[in-house]
Order: C-alpha cells, then structure tokens, then sequence
C-alpha cells in the first residue's frame, strides 16, 4: 500500500485509487451483478412459466394416457383372472365328463 502525502498527512490509496474511490467501484459493481442476478432469476422465471404454459397440452394428454394404461392394465388383470376361473371350471367338466364315460361303460358292461 502507498500512499499520497497531502497537507493534512497521507491518504492511503490501492493501485492508485483512494479508499472513497474504490468504495464507489465497489458500490456501483455490487449494484451491477444485483441487476444482472435479478435479470437472470426473472427471466429463468418467465421461461419457466412459458415453457409450462406451452407444454400444458401435452401434460394433460399424458396424464390422459397414463390413465388409459392403468385402466387397461386393471382390465388385464381382471379378464386374466377370469380365464383362470374359465380354466379351472373347464377341467371340473372335463373331470366329471370323464366320471360320466366312465359309469356309461361299466353300465353298458352289465348289460
């Protein structure tokens, strides 16, 4: 640090400028990123807000569609569940229509 002798004594100084002269650079620098910070968050903001806006459409459709594929997969599940009861009750008739040949042959046999 150096300084600048005046009448009164020295006014100390960095790279040449006075301490009131760096404090106003400082000043007007923080003012400046202020508004560029401010510039950036508002506008992250409005494109944000644009981007939801024109999207919208396309978020209720696959909203639509991951309903549509819940309820068919609901579906699914049920219509398997059905055939299983579907298969299950055919091999009951099939058992019983087995039991049936097998009595009409032992009653034809007596005959």
């Amino acid at each position: 640090m150096g300084g600048r002798q005046t009448g009164d004594g020295y006014v100390h100084s960095l790279l040449g400028y006075s301490w009131a002269e760096i404090a106003s650079i400082l000043a007007i620098l923080s003012v400046l990123f202020s508004g560029i910070y401010w510039l950036i968050r508002h506008g992250a903001k409005v494109l944000n807000n644009a981007i939801n806006i024109g999207t919208y459409p396309l978020q209720q459709q696959f909203k639509e569609l991951t309903n549509t594929i819940k309820q068919l997969n609901g579906n699914f599940e049920e219509q398997h569940k059905n055939l299983k009861r579907l298969e299950h009750e055919v091999e009951q008739h099939d058992k019983a229509i087995l039991l049936h040949d097998e009595k009409i042959k032992r009653l034809e046999e007596r005959e």
